[in-house]
C-alpha cells in the first residue's frame, strides 16, 4: 500500500482520495484553508487524514488536485520535498470556454510541471474524468472508469498503474509524457460535446474491449 499526499479538497481531490482510500491506500489531504479540509477528509474514509500542505508534499506520491499553472506553483514552492518523488499531474489548461486549450499543442500542463520543477517523476492520469463522475465513482453507476496513465518514466507509469489496482478505476496504459497533449484535449473536447448535447459534466472515455 502506498501513502499518497493529495493537495486541494475540491471534488477532484476529494474523490480520488476516497477511492484510493477505499483500495488500500493512506491519504494525506491537504489545503490552504484547513477547516474545508479535515470537512472533506471526514467524509473520504478512515484511512483519509487532514494535514497542511508540506506534510502531504512529504508523502511516497504527491497529487495536486489544482487548476494549472497552480499545480507548477505549488510543485515549486515545495520543490525540496518533491525531488526523485512520483508527481500526479491530473490538471487541464482549459481556457476560459473550457472547450480549448491556454497552451499551445506543442506541449501540456504534464510536460510543463517537468519543465517546471526539476528532479520530479510526472505521470499524467485522472484528468478525462470530469468531477462528477469521478465522486460517483463510475458511469451511471453501471460502467467502470478509465483512467489513462501516461509518461516518460516507465517504472514512475507502473507504479500509478498498480496504484489502480483493487480501486474503481481501471488503468490503461497511455503511452509518454507527450501524449498528455491529446489527454488534456479530450478533456476539453468532452465538455464541447457535453454542453452541445446538454449532459452537464456527466460523461466519461472509455476505451475498449473491456479486457486489455
Amino acid at each position: 500500500m502506498t501513502t499518497i499526499g493529495i493537495a486541494g479538497a475540491g471534488t477532484m481531490g476529494t474523490s480520488i482520495a476516497r477511492h484510493l482510500a477505499g483500495a488500500g491506500h493512506d491519504i494525506l489531504l491537504a489545503g490552504r484553508d484547513m477547516e474545508k479540509v479535515k470537512a472533506a477528509a471526514a467524509t473520504a474514509g478512515e484511512r483519509v487524514r487532514a494535514v497542511d500542505v508540506a506534510e502531504a508534499a512529504d508523502a511516497e506520491m504527491f497529487l495536486p488536485a489544482l487548476w494549472y499553472p497552480g499545480t507548477v506553483d505549488l510543485a515549486r514552492e515545495h520543490a525540496a520535498a518533491l525531488a526523485g518523488k512520483i508527481v500526479i499531474d491530473i490538471a487541464n489548461p482549459l481556457d476560459e470556454t473550457f472547450t480549448g486549450l491556454s497552451l499551445a499543442p506543442t506541449t501540456s500542463a504534464a510536460e510543463e510541471l517537468v519543465r517546471g520543477v526539476d528532479g520530479i517523476r510526472v505521470v499524467k492520469a485522472f484528468n478525462t474524468v470530469p468531477g462528477p463522475v469521478m465522486s460517483a465513482g463510475s458511469f451511471k453507476g453501471t460502467t467502470p472508469l478509465d483512467v489513462f496513465v501516461a509518461s516518460d518514466d516507465a517504472e514512475a507509469k507502473q507504479q500509478v498503474l498498480a496504484l489502480l489496482g483493487g480501486s474503481v478505476f481501471r488503468g490503461v496504459d497511455a503511452g509518454s509524457l507527450a501524449n498528455a497533449r491529446l489527454l488534456e484535449r479530450m478533456c476539453a473536447f468532452g465538455i464541447e460535446l457535453s454542453q452541445r448535447y446538454d449532459l452537464g459534466f456527466e460523461f466519461a472515455f472509455k476505451f475498449l474491449p473491456e479486457q486489455l
